[in-house]
């Protein structure tokens, strides 16, 4: 496998991150935002020169992002899980569990469907907030009665009755 120089790795990623971010779009706001000079960050996406790490950090702060995503070959092949790590900062840490779990679960989906063709299962018990636990104590609390249906009645039939009938 041939490995791609980093100079081209890093103008690849740097003009792919300039394109997605909204006001960032050009060598000479970038390099206003990141405080160096636009001759500079030309130089980064022509591939021309080995920039120094402290000009490859500049502009990863004003763009958003981490050196890490500037400087990883995403073309290698090699599979790689993208996200916006700003955005998952921003996340409550029940969201970050959730989607936590749900990598984990795809994981174990994975390994149990090469392993056998036995069908996966999963499950997880979750506690119930006050408010349900109180819901249920209320409806566990009324007294039984005939008039209700059971899953044995027909439920089509109109209630028999007068009431808001003319």
């Amino acid at each position: 496998m041939k490995k791609t120089p980093i100079l081209t790795v890093l103008a690849t990623n740097l003009r792919q991150a300039m394109a997605r971010h909204p006001t960032l779009d050009t060598q000479m706001r970038l390099g206003q935002r990141s405080g160096i000079s636009q001759r500079t960050v030309g130089r980064m996406l022509n591939g021309e020169v080995n920039p120094q790490l402290g000009h490859v950090e500049a502009v990863a702060d004003a763009l958003g992002v981490t050196v890490t995503e500037l400087l990883t070959d995403y073309s290698s092949g090699a599979p790689e899980l993208r996200y916006d790590r700003q955005k998952f900062a921003k996340l409550s840490p029940e969201d970050r569990a959730k989607i936590e779990s749900f990598i984990e679960f795809t994981f174990v989906s994975q390994d149990k469907g090469s392993s056998s063709d036995a069908p996966f299962k999963y499950s997880e018990v979750i506690k119930a907030s006050p408010a349900q636990e109180e819901m249920v104590k209320r409806v566990a609390q009324r007294d039984l009665s005939n008039k209700t249906l059971s899953i044995d009645e027909d439920q089509t039939k109109p209630h028999g009755g007068r009431r808001g009938r003319r």
